[in-house]
């Protein structure tokens, strides 16, 4: 587009912002200044429907939630993982099944089959007691969750204690709550099996010194927990990654010598290590 000078100062300036390389002083001796088209709006593409987009954020309401359908579906195509947990954890005597952290699941892909392998652990243990609990649940997903499983009225910070072996349901959360639920059931380790992240792998991807300042418990049980890898889920890989099956066996954490090397090497610390937030 070619304008007279006589359009001002405007003119001049967005031809300065679109055409930096062209001299526009010598185009004005001529009598005109070249402008380029004002550049069109960039359009935010609109997520489809059942992308990754909340029900809630579409409505503008909360509305009611179904992923029944979801939850079969991802229960036929990834049966390998499946039974390769519930194979894990037939070996235990799992009384409670305690869920920290399953995240969105209006929204979240990742949340709907990590939330669709804990509706099967429970339906190959029928009679367990499971709890939930995530404050970023909506009043339809805690409905819909409590269709299938109970929730805890408040928030504990990870720091329930056992009264027998209990499954922790903590795929991909922070090491604070792993540390957390640790710390409240140091002297019975045994009695925890947590489904989670690879302790070993905070361990050789990190500093030492950072995770023993920050997850005591954590960075001391890497020194008698047992870890299993789980794999075959074929559909989503990232619903899984580095997700582990750990369990501390009595017999490395018996006799008091465990324990006694952790209090004994936090004594001076002279201050609280870890605060009641869990992130």
């Amino acid at each position: 587009a070619v304008v007279s000078t006589q359009s001002g100062h405007y003119a001049r300036e967005r031809s300065a912002c679109f055409l930096p390389s062209y001299d526009l002083d010598t185009m004005e001796t001529d009598g005109f200044v070249l402008v380029k088209p004002a550049r069109k709006r960039r359009l935010r593409n609109k997520p489809k429907p059942g992308h990754g987009v909340s029900l809630q954020a579409d409505l503008g309401a909360d509305v009611p939630l179904n992923l029944d359908h979801i939850i079969h579906q991802i229960s036929a195509q990834d049966k390998e993982l499946c039974d390769q947990v519930q194979g894990l954890l037939s070996t235990h005597s799992i009384s409670e099944i305690i869920c920290y952290g399953i995240g969105k699941l209006s929204s979240c892909k990742l949340a709907q089959h990590q939330f669709a392998t804990l509706v099967n652990i429970l339906r190959h243990n029928p009679g367990t007691p499971c709890w939930v609990y995530d404050p970023v649940l909506s009043a339809s997903e805690a409905h819909y969750v409590s269709s299938h499983m109970g929730l805890l009225p408040r928030n504990d910070m990870c720091c329930r204690r056992v009264a027998s072996n209990t499954l922790f349901f903590m795929v991909h959360s922070s090491k604070r709550m792993y540390d957390n639920v640790l710390r409240s059931n140091w002297d019975q380790l045994h009695r925890c099996i947590i489904i989670g992240n690879s302790f070993l792998s905070y361990k050789t991807h990190g500093s030492d010194k950072t995770l023993k300042r920050r997850v005591p418990h954590v960075y001391h049980s890497i020194g008698c927990v047992v870890e299993t890898e789980l794999c075959g889920f074929n559909s989503y890989p990232n619903v899984f990654n580095d997700t582990v099956v750990l369990n501390f066996p009595e017999a490395a954490c018996d006799g008091g010598v465990f324990l006694e090397s952790f209090c004994a090497d936090t004594a001076d610390d002279g201050k609280e290590i870890i605060g009641d937030e869990i992130s």
